[in-house]
């Protein structure tokens, strides 16, 4: 699915709704109704695609941070996300129920602010954007923002035309100055390369994501002025009530997917019944063109031509530099920074992923923050099970210079080894988790507050065998 997809679907359901409602309350601001249903609609299945994972989420954040040189929010992002993420889906609702429209459309000008922040430093960045771009940024954001809250019409009015005009006047220097951004568009030098809007249900260029914010923001504004406008869909006790547990429901939903439980829906390539292996497959390859710039002696004119090109130069054209252009992006695996190695760097990567018989993965990013007694109570008894049935057990660990106190202090006779760090969060959102493989097929995977014990597994699968 593409976001194009995604936006015809959500405008379909959007406009199914804006239908009903017309039939059944005779409202007739029908464009207004779609942006508000639509709008909702969007921000519902966002927060709720997010939601099921919120620390895929958290672990987005920390690359904002990091590229917006603002790492001591990092203690603080999953509590970030888990508010954020309430925010999303509760303003949702409150928008497609017609809860407090001036508040919620407020609120909601703001979030998609915060978000079009974000994702268009990361496209900016592209360019290496100056500092007069973020001043001249931040100031028509705020005269928007403003502008939206100010229920005078007169001032409204001065307010946007300024926000606005800041804009343009920001468009025009990028166009014909170097005042703002010093040099032409390149991907490389983008912050984040994916935004994380959709967490991992759909992952969106970083440049599809600032126009998609960009829309959405205006959307947003036009939701803020015209608040006054919007007809509640439902009467006032049901829509309270709806708003309200919402909040209530959308919060213990993000803590149950990360304290209590993995993703209740998983969209990682390590989900139950993923295969690890197929995952690492390229796709589709990416190509390149080796693109030529070639300056001719007699004319002076310069040009670029492709390998296929070539053929047309003469000894008049020296060649002046060269450079890999992309021609086609191809589809790149899923999983692209698995590889597992052991205490002496030997990758043992093909005979973890290859073995025809289960295995069981211990997965814990970090033991430093580990809990220490899941492997003492639970995971101890399961391995010394493991180890008199024949069923191998790894453990993988980005602390590996810790694995061998650890092992010793909780007395474990398995062995550890470590993996790219992105890679080992991926697997499991539970520190530590335990995750069932066979042949690379993921089979199972347990929270530790999930944790399985061995007659469990064995007669649920290895006694199966």
């Amino acid at each position: 699915m593409t976001v194009y997809t995604l936006f015809l679907y959500i405008g379909f359901v959007a406009l199914v709704i804006t239908v009903v409602r017309f039939f059944l309350q005779g409202y007739t601001r029908l464009l207004l109704s779609f942006l508000q249903n639509f709008v909702g609609t969007l921000f519902v299945f966002s927060g709720f695609v997010k939601a099921v994972d919120p620390i895929g989420t958290s672990i987005k954040m920390h690359e904002y941070f990091e590229a917006m040189k603002i790492e001591f929010f990092n203690p603080f992002s999953t509590a970030i996300t888990v508010a954020m993420l309430v925010a999303e889906l509760s303003l949702g609702i409150a928008l497609l129920v017609g809860f407090k429209s001036r508040i919620t459309t407020i609120l909601l000008l703001l979030l998609n602010v915060f978000f079009l922040m974000l994702t268009g430093y990361t496209y900016i960045s592209g360019f290496e954007p100056t500092n007069p771009f973020f001043i001249i940024a931040i100031v028509a954001f705020m005269f928007i923002c403003i502008g939206a809250i100010f229920e005078h019409g007169y001032l409204r009015f001065w307010t946007l035309l300024i926000g606005f005009g800041t804009i343009v006047v920001a468009l025009l220097l990028m166009k014909f100055s170097t005042l703002l951004l010093t040099k032409p568009f390149d991907p490389k030098g983008m912050k984040v390369t994916d935004c994380g809007c959709f967490g991992d249900f759909m992952k969106l260029k970083p440049w599809q994501t600032f126009y998609k914010d960009v829309i959405l923001t205006f959307m947003a504004l036009i939701l803020a002025v015209r608040h006054r406008q919007i007809k509640p869909a439902i009467s006032v006790l049901p829509r309270t009530v709806i708003t309200y547990f919402t909040v209530i429901a959308s919060f213990f939903f993000c803590l149950y997917n990360f304290m209590w439980n993995e993703p209740v829906i998983d969209f990682r390539p390590y989900a139950i019944g993923e295969d690890i292996n197929a995952n690492r497959v390229t796709k589709d390859p990416e190509k390149k063109d080796m693109i030529f710039t070639y300056k001719n002696k007699k004319t002076g004119a310069i040009r670029e031509l492709n390998q296929n090109q070539l053929t047309a130069l003469t000894e008049d054209d020296t060649c002046l530099a060269r450079k890999d252009v992309i021609v086609h992006e191809g589809v790149p695996a899923r999983i692209g920074n698995l590889n597992v190695f052991n205490e002496d760097g030997a990758e043992i990567t093909d005979s973890l992923l290859h073995d025809p018989n289960y295995t069981l993965v211990v997965v814990a990013p970090l033991l430093a923050e580990t809990n220490e007694k899941v492997f003492t109570e639970d995971i101890r008894p399961i391995a010394l099970g493991c180890d008199k049935a024949g069923i191998k057990i790894y453990a993988l660990t980005k602390d590996l210079d810790q694995a061998e106190a650890f092992r010793h202090k909780n007395q474990l006779a398995f062995p550890f080894y470590t993996t790219d760090d992105a890679a080992i969060k991926a697997m499991m959102r539970s520190n530590p988790g335990l995750m069932l493989i066979k042949n690379g097929v993921v089979i199972n995977k347990w929270h530790y507050k999930k944790m399985p014990n061995f007659q469990q597994l064995n007669s649920a699968y290895f006694s199966q065998k």
